[in-house]
């Protein structure tokens, strides 16, 4: 009886393991809500833990059920379906708390906007810089080397971690990243997003 008992457990822990074998981080960011007692849902990952913080009401850690991208928050009784598009990337959550489902969209990640690649004039020390997120910072790597951007406290403006310099991002008319003047070493290098 004793090992039929620790065969269920194991079971039991190991079907909870496999419907939960994403990555958490898959589940992080904010979600927007238009029908709620909350306007925005925060997820985080910390320690290896998931937190919801929704704003108004406060953040708790919410656990994995034995269902896939489903989760619950204990303190009100509520489950969270997480909903994939069909490359695999969350984009919008479920929430069913009292009888009631809201539906959350995932916000853009609002560093996407200075991702891509920017090529400087020929006479320019760099040919190009090609910008990207990792570990949710932005990213500059160029034929001289990379480093992070850390935001400054002027909107589009990005210190250069370890070069002393900074990354101003240039807008068109319609407010979208058309190019880039790198300051980095005493010199001023413009760029052109591709």
């Amino acid at each position: 009886m004793k090992k039929l008992f620790s065969i269920v457990i194991a079971f039991c822990f190991c079907s909870s393991v496999f419907a939960q074998s994403t990555v958490l981080s898959d589940y992080e960011g904010a979600f927007s809500f238009a029908s709620a007692p909350f306007s925005k849902i925060v997820f985080s990952v910390e320690n290896n833990t998931i937190y919801a913080d929704a704003e108004g009401i406060g953040k708790g850690e919410i656990f994995s059920t034995n269902q896939k991208d489903e989760f619950s928050e204990p303190n009100n009784d509520a489950k969270l379906q997480f909903v994939r598009d069909d490359a695999g990337k969350v984009v919008k959550v479920i929430v069913k708390v009292q009888g009631s489902e809201m539906l959350g969209e995932k916000a853009a990640d609002p560093l996407t906007e200075f991702v891509g690649e920017f090529n400087f004039d020929d006479d320019s020390p760099i040919s190009s810089m090609t910008v990207d997120i990792r570990n949710g910072s932005l990213y500059g790597d160029t034929s001289e080397g990379g480093a992070p951007l850390k935001p400054s406290s002027t909107k589009d403006i990005f210190d250069v971690i370890g070069y002393e310099g900074t990354t101003e991002f240039l807008r068109d008319t319609t407010g979208k990243i058309s190019g880039v003047i790198l300051k980095v070493q005493g010199m001023n290098m413009k760029g052109v997003k591709k």
